[in-house]
């Protein structure tokens, strides 16, 4: 008696192992299907999807697209360009902004400059990894650094050197011959001085 039932003990066990195979079988098959049933990042939208965002009515024409990577400082985000720009593709690379100068962060053993910090946390305020931004070249492609010298407009028409400048992140600066910025930034930093804005007031008083 004892026998017959460890016999079928181990036939019930068998049974339920089989079955257990089974069924784990058809969920792992039944999950492949799912996933290969789902749009891959290659495939166009579907339909009733919104098309991509058309390039703002304050973006200058020549502006090319390119998506932010992150923020390096108060005037240096990361980019990666959109093929066919002037850029070349192919990773993320440094984008310094045209006609302003924002205080440094600290490096190389140098405490960081007033302001800096707060510059810094407000371009990161307004881009993120992943945004959407156009980027407007002048007569000089790239800055002794080899870092593109661009004017960034966001993805809402704003245009993120001005703006920076005009809350008083920034100082104006001209490094001939790219100047067509530059009265739009000088106007912007007098505004701010003469508000007392940022760092010519309540960043860094006197």
């Amino acid at each position: 008696m004892q026998q017959r039932t460890i016999v079928v003990t181990v036939i019930v066990t068998f049974v339920l192992l089989v079955g257990l195979a089974a069924g784990g079988a058809w969920l792992v098959a039944e999950l492949g299907s799912r996933v290969a049933s789902q749009p891959t990042e290659d495939e166009g939208p579907e339909p009733g999807e919104a098309p991509p965002p058309p390039q703002p009515a304050q973006v200058p024409d020549d502006a090319e697209a390119a998506i932010v990577d992150r923020v390096v400082d108060g005037d240096t985000i990361r980019v990666v360009a959109a093929p066919g720009g002037s850029i070349p593709e192919g990773g993320s690379i440094r984008i310094r902004l045209l006609n302003i100068d924002t205080p440094e962060l600290a490096r190389d053993g140098e405490p960081a400059e007033c302001g800096a910090e707060a510059a810094t946390e407000r371009v990161e305020g307004l881009v993120a990894s992943g945004d959407l931004v156009w980027l407007v070249a002048d007569q000089q492609d790239r800055d002794r650094f080899d870092r593109p010298l661009r004017g960034v407009w966001l993805d809402d028409g704003t245009f993120l050197n001005e703006l920076l400048a005009a809350e008083g992140y920034a100082e104006a600066v001209l490094f001939p011959p790219n100047d067509r910025f530059y009265p739009r930034i000088e106007a912007a930093v007098d505004r701010a001085r003469a508000a007392g804005r940022g760092i010519w007031g309540e960043l860094c008083p006197t």
